[in-house]
């Protein structure tokens, strides 16, 4: 049952869990609230005795004699209130106005919890000691559970404690919102150092730009110091059982493991063709041959001509067709005035071809034996067109006007559909027999 007196603010004591957070400006304001008011107009604060509030087990499950014994500890322990109290404190009260209740450490906890939480109060540092503190009996689900809320947050808070003491007292130290607790979450997955660079990194972003990092740029740059630290560590085991562990060109050590991953690695040189497989010693790139024999049987220098390569056909493919792709995408001022494109779409051939010249451009485009194109020419029309384009057949002028209209929806779709294709099929035939 809850009791409501004055006890001395000397019999009373912090929990040194509390995760509480208050700024200098909401503490002198609870202050002079609670100098104007006095002990008779401040909420109570929330107490339990101290030897309740020690006790192992649970009140029912105490042996006998027990529970007279807990209560003749002196004391009190707060739960709820402690910046009250201090305010009291600090004020001169003697006395302050609380509720007494026979609460254990184990519930104290998740009870002041939240209450904070409802008042959108909590440290998140004070919040991952006190899910920290439960993990010696608990999982981190149970921990959840008791506090109520996700297991992602548990897991998120107690990554704050894996934060540098160097960098968490730089972030003491900056403006506020340049650093947050979601850019801390992150960072605190990296190791000491990468800690201080990314740190570094966040605060420079914000002076160069006036704007600080997201949480998912600095995400993303967790990720990149990670891979880093990873490769480092990877290539060095690399090099450690390496048959090749020099660059066959400059006998230099490699620096990095180069994008087409182990074994191939690039050397300190930093030349791009001194790249090599520490398992082979062949360089990715390198002449098919040097010399050839002359009629009189005689070794004739050459000339490099031909590359060897370590690139599949695939490969070479695919990076090209995505630097076009790329290139015609994110280049706002490129114009182009020639695509050809020939290969197989759907399962049957096709190919695009689009040419600009002078104030004119056409358009090609064929696919499994259908053809259509126009050219285009540029006007200035009074009437308020800008270009006149001719099919060169009035058959043409709805299925080139959708041709176009889609290319401005960002597709293709012109495909003739499969009634189109048998109708084509007929008119053909009777053609043939005519």
């Amino acid at each position: 049952m809850s009791i409501f007196h004055l006890i001395d603010v000397d019999e009373i004591e912090p929990n040194g869990w509390n995760p509480n957070m208050v700024s200098d400006n909401e503490y002198e304001a609870l202050k002079q609230d609670m100098r104007v008011h006095g002990v008779s107009g401040v909420d109570p604060i929330l107490v339990s005795h101290k030897g309740v509030y020690e006790l192992p087990v649970p009140i029912d499950e105490l042996p006998g004699g027990a529970w007279d014994k807990a209560f003749k500890v002196k004391g009190f322990v707060i739960v709820d209130g402690e910046h009250r109290w201090r305010v009291a404190k600090e004020l001169g009260w003697k006395e302050i106005r609380a509720i007494s209740e026979n609460i254990r450490e184990e519930d104290a906890k998740a009870l002041c919890y939240r209450r904070n939480r409802e008042r959108g109060t909590i440290d998140p540092f004070k919040e991952a000691a006190l899910f920290k503190s439960e993990l010696d009996k608990m999982t981190q689900k149970a921990v959840a559970g008791k506090y109520g809320v996700d297991q992602s947050t548990v897991s998120h808070r107690l990554s704050l404690l894996k934060v540098d003491s160097d960098v968490l007292e730089a972030v003491h130290n900056l403006p506020r919102g340049i650093i947050t607790t979601s850019h801390l979450e992150p960072l605190a997955s990296l190791e000491s150092e990468d800690q201080k660079k990314l740190a570094k990194d966040i605060v420079m972003h914000a002076k160069q730009w006036q704007q600080p990092m997201t949480v998912k740029e600095v995400e993303n740059q967790a990720e990149r110091l990670r891979e880093e630290r990873e490769q480092a560590r990877q290539l060095k085991e690399a090099i450690a059982k390496a048959k090749f562990p020099k660059c066959p060109e400059c006998a230099k050590s490699p620096c990095r493991i180069n994008y087409k991953k182990l074994p191939w690695v690039n050397c300190e040189s930093g030349k791009y063709d001194h790249t090599w497989s520490l398992t082979s010693g062949k360089l990715v790139y390198g002449p098919i041959r040097e010399s050839q024999n002359t009629l009189e049987g005689e070794s004739k220098p050459l000339q490099p001509m031909t590359l060897r390569s370590a690139h599949t056909v695939k490969d070479l493919s695919i990076v090209f067709a995505n630097l076009i792709k790329k290139i015609i995408t994110q280049d706002e001022n490129l114009i182009l005035t020639k695509v050809s494109v020939d290969g197989k779409r759907g399962g049957s051939d096709f190919s695009f071809d689009v040419r600009k010249y002078g104030k004119t451009m056409s358009v090609d485009w064929h696919q499994g034996g259908t053809w259509l194109g126009f050219r285009a020419e540029e006007h200035d029309y009074k009437t308020g067109e800008k270009s006149s384009v001719t099919t060169g057949s009035p058959d043409r002028l709805e299925r080139v006007k959708e041709l176009i209209e889609n290319a401005f929806n960002g597709k293709l779709g012109v495909e003739k559909t499969k009634k189109e294709v048998e109708e084509d099929l007929e008119e053909a035939t009777e053609e043939a027999n005519s």
